[in-house]
């Protein structure tokens, strides 16, 4: 890992003057999304958990992207991908549940914790990332498989019968003259 880092930045000295600003350059513009992404992240975590300072979780998760980053680990941008789409695959499909059961519109922010959202999340995930646990069937993981789509479908059938039985907190109700 140590030898291809070296190998890449004496590469990029061997092109000439211009390539160490250039890489310097590219390092502090990746700077600022690593920052927003972590920052739109604190604000999320900080919305479910209100104790849990803004600050203090930004900073987390800047430190944690900067890990991923020198480590390597987040070199591995199929797994990355991976991840990513199983896990946004049951919450845009329990979104788009509780769309339609709200009658085809958004139903307000709900009162507490939405439990239906996050089981068809936890179920969805699990669907969407089979390659990833343990004991499943080869036949089941395939180039193929559009594990994506599968955990959309999940969150989207797992929230509306949770929903159906009372896992949906109330709607918020907001006030007038907004």
């Amino acid at each position: 890992m140590f030898r291809r880092r070296f190998l890449q930045i004496a590469t990029m000295a061997s092109v000439g003057g211009l390539a160490p600003v250039m890489f310097f350059l590219f390092a502090a513009a990746c700077l600022v999304p690593t920052c927003f992404s972590s920052f739109i992240a604190a604000n999320s975590f900080s919305t479910m958990l209100p104790k849990i300072s803004r600050p203090v979780s930004t900073m987390a998760g800047v430190t944690l992207s900067a890990i991923l980053a020198i480590s390597g680990l987040a070199d591995n941008l199929v797994g990355f991908f991976s991840i990513i789409a199983a896990s946004f695959g049951p919450i845009c499909g329990a979104m788009a549940a509780d769309y339609l059961l709200a009658g085809k519109q958004w139903s307000g922010p709900r009162l507490g914790i939405n439990w239906a959202g996050y089981i068809a999340w936890i179920i969805g995930f699990m669907v969407g990332m089979p390659e990833h646990i343990p004991g499943l069937p080869a036949a089941l993981v395939k180039a193929d498989n559009p594990a994506a789509l599968y955990a959309f479908a999940t969150g989207f059938v797992v929230y509306i019968v949770l929903a159906r039985l009372g896992l949906r907190p109330p709607v918020v109700a907001m006030g007038e003259g907004r």
